[in-house]
């Protein structure tokens, strides 16, 4: 491939470069989006981070609330919730942790894919979180991007058996 670019006239060439750059550069993000149908029953219960979300979180420089006890979402049966977390890190300039005790709805949807949306009041400045799932060693996971999909940094939950 080297030789035939170099054979091309230069604006041409440049032309292709350009062009490979944009087609190979948006190409390792990692696909955790889990192919089964998630069930509410499921979801029922109480989330708290994982160490890789802590860690994640420490990588794109967030510097308060790297504790894994620091981030709890509680799912109650009715539709209720708890929250205890840093809300939709990729669209914040700066890490925004809220605490929903009352105001906090969850139910299933759809944004491109199967997820866990909530209607909080109020609403938080970035607009309410949505997570996704995946399955990891047999278990559910909750997760959004903590930054730029190719970082490969999530805020992640899993199930407590507290």
């Amino acid at each position: 491939m080297p030789e035939m670019i170099a054979t091309l006239p230069s604006m041409r060439r440049v032309r292709l470069l350009v062009f490979l750059a944009v087609a190979t550069g948006c190409q390792f993000s990692e696909n955790r989006y889990l192919a089964r149908t998630v069930r509410s029953e499921e979801l029922v219960g109480r989330w708290r981070a994982t160490e890789f979300a802590i860690k994640s979180l420490r990588d794109v420089g967030v510097r308060d609330h790297l504790a894994v006890h620091e981030h709890l979402l509680v799912l109650r049966t009715d539709g209720s919730c708890s929250i205890r977390t840093i809300m939709n890190m990729p669209v914040l300039d700066a890490a925004d942790y809220r605490t929903y005790d009352t105001g906090c709805r969850w139910r299933l949807g759809q944004l491109g894919h199967q997820s866990l949306q909530f209607d909080l009041t109020p609403v938080p400045p970035a607009g309410t979180p949505h997570y996704y799932f995946d399955e990891e060693d047999g278990r559910l996971l909750l997760w959004q991007n903590a930054t730029d999909p190719d970082a490969w940094r999530y805020m992640e939950f899993e199930k407590s058996s507290s």
